[in-house]
């Protein structure tokens, strides 16, 4: 029998013995649980009545002020969610031994180190009007978070469908301007079917192009070029051969 009883770890008090002594108890109980029987009305020391007087015993250690101390020291950290910063209050609240009260000191911490400073503030001029009881304040304090969560992820979302719109807008246009061409029909780009099409030019009656792109209006003014070239040529060529009259006689 003795071989299946479990080892129970060896109690250190440390520089905390009250709080040394809870956890340890904690331990013993979940050990002892299965042993655990009753004792059929016999009298003599229980295991429960040892418990107790090792209670009385290290609850003397207990500081209230310094429990006190670190209780009002607490604040919500950076990234930490509202349930693990409430816990961590929970747990402090206990050793301060704030009897009726406890649920008051609670409340007011809890708001006093919350992150969310607008939250904070909304609930302060709230109390101020009405008094609003702990559970009452733990919830709104829930329902924020949950919505910032929620808005949160809605708005990632719409960012990453607004990228991928915005991707395929810029795709579709590369595409479209490689489709696009400088038409010598009407001088524009398209892609198909061209505008000029089927229109009559303003310049030389043509069909299926304009006036600005009219390749007759382009022959003339060449035309008219070498006509100017040729005229001046001409007027050089009369200029040496005058000059040149003069000097023989």
């Amino acid at each position: 029998m003795a071989n299946n009883l479990p080892t129970i770890p060896a109690f250190e008090a440390g520089t905390n013995p009250s709080e040394s002594w809870r956890h340890w108890k904690k331990i013993l109980k979940i050990i002892w649980k299965p042993f655990d029987t009753p004792n059929d009305g016999c009298e003599g020391v229980t295991l429960q009545k040892v418990l107790q007087e090792f209670d009385k015993y290290f609850l003397d250690y207990q500081n209230e002020v310094f429990a006190s101390f670190k209780f009002l020291e607490i604040k919500q950290e950076q990234g930490e969610k509202f349930t693990d910063y409430y816990s961590r209050l929970r747990n402090a609240v206990v050793e301060c031994n704030y009897g009726e009260s406890q649920d008051r000191m609670l409340r007011d911490k809890l708001i006093q180190g919350l992150l969310d400073k607008a939250l904070q503030e909304r609930l302060i001029r709230e109390t101020s009007k009405k008094a609003r009881a702990l559970q009452e304040v733990v919830s709104e304090c829930k329902t924020t978070e949950n919505s910032k969560v929620q808005a949160s992820v809605m708005n990632e979302k719409l960012t990453v469908n607004a990228l991928k719109n915005f991707k395929n807008y810029r795709k579709q246009s590369i595409n479209n301007q490689k489709n696009e061409f400088n038409c010598k029909q009407c001088g524009k780009k398209h892609e198909k079917k061209c505008q000029a099409f089927g229109t009559k030019c303003q310049n030389c009656d043509g069909r299926n192009h304009w006036a600005k792109m009219c390749r007759t209006q382009s022959k003339r003014k060449n035309m008219a070029a070498r006509r100017v070239n040729a005229m001046e040529e001409n007027s050089e060529n009369s200029d040496t051969i005058y000059i040149g009259e003069l000097k023989s006689q």
